[in-house]
């Protein structure tokens, strides 16, 4: 299995604090240990030896900061696109089973310890704890997400919190949908693709982390409330 991390992006809620750097080189946590760090510790924990991140954005602080120790794709077009595009960049990547993440989660191991565990070919991982604003909403019942993206306020139960798992055919049935809207689609996520399939009536799985503690983090005052709370997180 190998994960791709999607850290093309510019981050621009978070400026000024991200005109120098991408957010995924923000700090977290007592150790100065970054978002990317900690995103790339647990995965190699759950044994995803290979990564690959799609950058864009500061991409060279990235490959400094990071070395040899990933693989890295440049996504040139990141100022005028969404991840749709940038995963359509790396398409020849999703030739097995892939985790697919964005770049700037903070999330508790067992997230990825029961991701690991999903049979789905296509694994979404939903809170549905609760229904937030700010994050993609989604309706998920009996471990299937029904709508994503596009779910409306009324029906939406839980959101998707930024990461999924793909087997090898459930790659195939997102490429083949994304193929289907790269002509356009400019400012939409790759889940509106998973959102297509759901309603097309495909098997679209679920994990609920609704019992675990995760942060995506968008704004600043999302970054300092995570400072506030991180020894939540270990």
């Amino acid at each position: 299995m190998k994960a791709i991390i999607l850290a093309a992006g510019r981050g621009s809620r978070l400026y000024p604090i991200t005109l120098n750097k991408p957010k995924g080189l923000l700090n977290v946590g007592p150790d100065e240990e970054t978002i990317l760090d900690r995103l790339i510790r647990q995965l190699k924990a759950v044994g995803v030896s290979d990564i690959l991140m799609v950058v864009g954005y500061q991409k060279e602080s990235l490959m400094n900061h990071f070395g040899t120790s990933i693989r890295y794709r440049i996504y040139e077009n990141f100022a005028k696109t969404n991840n749709l595009h940038t995963l359509w960049s790396v398409k020849d990547e999703l030739d097995d089973d892939v985790i697919i993440t964005f770049a700037d989660l903070v999330l508790h191991q067992d997230i990825f310890d029961g991701l690991m565990k999903s049979e789905a070919n296509i694994a979404m991982t939903v809170d549905t704890s609760q229904v937030l604003d700010g994050t993609m909403r989604v309706l998920a019942c009996d471990n299937r997400v029904k709508n994503i993206t596009t779910t409306t306020s009324e029906e939406a139960n839980g959101n998707f919190i930024g990461i999924a798992k793909f087997k090898k055919d459930g790659c195939k049935l997102l490429k083949d949908e994304m193929s289907k809207m790269i002509n356009g689609h400019y400012d939409d996520y790759y889940t509106l693709a998973v959102d297509k399939l759901a309603r097309k009536g495909a098997i679209i799985g679920c994990y609920d982390a609704r019992n675990s503690i995760w942060r995506e983090i968008d704004t600043k005052d999302e970054y300092d409330e995570l400072q506030t709370i991180y020894k939540r997180f270990e």
